[in-house]
C-alpha cells in the first residue's frame, strides 16, 4: 500500500460511488476503479459492497478505512515537520568541538543562533581533536569545529579551513627571552628564534595532545630539544604559570584570551613562520554525511564569527 491507495479507497469511501471520487481526484473513472479492484485483489477481500444506491464499506473496509485515515494523518504530520525543518521552524543539530575552543567561540553563537532559530534543539558533544573525529566517522555528530594540524588530512573526514592559528610564546615580562625578540612585519609581536627557547624551562601540555604535537614538529624542524620542567593536561593552567614566572609556554594564539592573567604582568612573543608553529582552525565533516539545512545554518554562524572575532 502507498498513500495514493489510501487516498483512492477513503475519498471512494467519502463520496460513495467510484464516479464521484473520481471526479474529486481528477482521475478517469476506469483508472480509479481499476486501482480498486488491484487493492482488493492485493488484499485477499471485498472493501465494498456493490448495492443499488451507491458503494458500502465491508467490515474489512471499515478496517481499512480506520488504518487509512491513521496513516494519512501520520503522513501529513510528517511532511509538516518536514516542512518546519525545511524552514528553520523545528529540528536539531549535534555537533562537537573542542573544551578551550567552545570557550571562546560558544558564547559568540549559540546566543544569536537560539535567537533566530529557538525551535532548533543543540546537542553539544565537547572532546579532544581525536575523539571528535571518532565521533564525527560513527556518524555521532554531524560537523565538528576543531583544530587540525597543518597539512594533516584523512581519507575519511573533509576538513574545510576557516582561519590558520599561528603558535606564540607567553612570557612573564622580565624574561630574558624578551630581549631576544625584535618587531618585524606581519607578526602581531615580537618574534623570538625558537632556539633562543632551548634551555628556558618550558611548561606544556602531555605529549599526544595536538598542541604538543605542534610544539615537538617546531623544535624538530629547529633540531633543537625542549627542556621540559612541567606537563600540565590544561593548556591555560600552562599559560598562568608561565605569566606568574614559572617558565615559558608555547600554545595558540586565539588561546591567550582564556588564561586567568589578572594581577601578572604578562608578554608574548612570536615564533618565525618557517618553523611551521601553527594549526588550522577547520569545520569537519564526515565524507558521506548529508548535513540538514539546520547544520548548514549553524556552520554558517561559526564561520561569521570565526571572520569577525579570531584574532
Amino acid at each position: 500500500m502507498n498513500d495514493r491507495e489510501l487516498t483512492y479507497v477513503k475519498t471512494i469511501a467519502e463520496e460513495g460511488s467510484v464516479s464521484a471520487a473520481a471526479r474529486k481526484l481528477y482521475i478517469a473513472q476506469p483508472s480509479l476503479s481499476q486501482s480498486l479492484q488491484r487493492i482488493e485483489e492485493s488484499l485477499g477481500t471485498k472493501l465494498f459492497d456493490r448495492t443499488s444506491s451507491g458503494l458500502r464499506l465491508t467490515q474489512a473496509g471499515q478496517k481499512y478505512l480506520t488504518m487509512a485515515n491513521r496513516v494519512l494523518k501520520l503522513y501529513e504530520d510528517l511532511q509538516t515537520e518536514l516542512s518546519d525543518m525545511e524552514q528553520l521552524a523545528a529540528g536539531s543539530v549535534t555537533f562537537g568541538t573542542t573544551r578551550l575552543l567552545g570557550k571562546i567561540l560558544l558564547p559568540h553563537v549559540l546566543p544569536e543562533f537560539h535567537k533566530r532559530y529557538p525551535n532548533i534543539k543543540l546537542s553539544i558533544v565537547e572532546g579532544n581533536s581525536k575523539q571528535l573525529d571518532r565521533a564525527l566517522t560513527a556518524c555521532e555528530i554531524n560537523f565538528a569545529v576543531m583544530h587540525r594540524l597543518m597539512g594533516e588530512g584523512s581519507r575519511h573526514i573533509d576538513y574545510d579551513v576557516f582561519w590558520k592559528d599561528p603558535f606564540v610564546v607567553t612570557v612573564p615580562s622580565d624574561s630574558p627571552l624578551i630581549a631576544k625578540a625584535a618587531p618585524r612585519d606581519s607578526y602581531p609581536f615580537p618574534v623570538v628564534d625558537i632556539r633562543e627557547l632551548a634551555d628556558e624551562p618550558l611548561i606544556t601540555v602531555p605529549y599526544g595532545q595536538r598542541i604538543r604535537q605542534v610544539i615537538d614538529t617546531s623544535f624538530m624542524r629547529a633540531n633543537v630539544r625542549p627542556n621540559i620542567i612541567l606537563e600540565v593536561r590544561d593548556y591555560t593552567t600552562a599559560q598562568s604559570l608561565a605569566a606568574r614566572g614559572m617558565g615559558y609556554t608555547i600554545g595558540p594564539q586565539s588561546y591567550t584570551q582564556l588564561a586567568d592573567l589578572e594581577g601578572t604582568d604578562v608578554s608574548f612573543l612570536s615564533l618565525d613562520e618557517r618553523h611551521n608553529a601553527a594549526w588550522a582552525l577547520c569545520i569537519a565533516t564526515f565524507g558521506n554525511t548529508t548535513l540538514s539545512r539546520a547544520d548548514i545554518e549553524l556552520i554558517q554562524f561559526f564561520e561569521d564569527v570565526i571572520a569577525n572575532t579570531m584574532e
